[in-house]
């Protein structure tokens, strides 16, 4: 079962990655990162609807800002 720190320590990879430039090299690559969070979202059960919307939408950064508590929307306003 993923936490929401470990959901956060990905993420955070991710974006250090991206961040970098860095090539898949080395010890991950995006689509390893990617996986991973495709993974423990679908293990997240009772979770606030705005990091589930966010993690559905890839809108991986804005899922970082909320796990951090940078985001403080509570519910979705997109229309799709």
């Amino acid at each position: 079962m993923a936490t929401l720190d470990e959901l956060h320590e990905v993420l955070s990879g991710m974006m250090a990655h991206i961040a970098s430039g860095a090539e898949n090299t080395g010890k991950s690559t995006l689509a390893q990162h990617l996986s991973e969070i495709d993974r423990m979202k679908a293990e997240l059960d009772d979770q606030p609807p705005m990091l589930l919307h966010y993690l559905d939408k890839r809108s991986y950064a804005k899922a970082l800002e909320f796990l951090e508590g940078r985001d403080e929307t509570t519910e979705p306003g997109c229309g799709g």
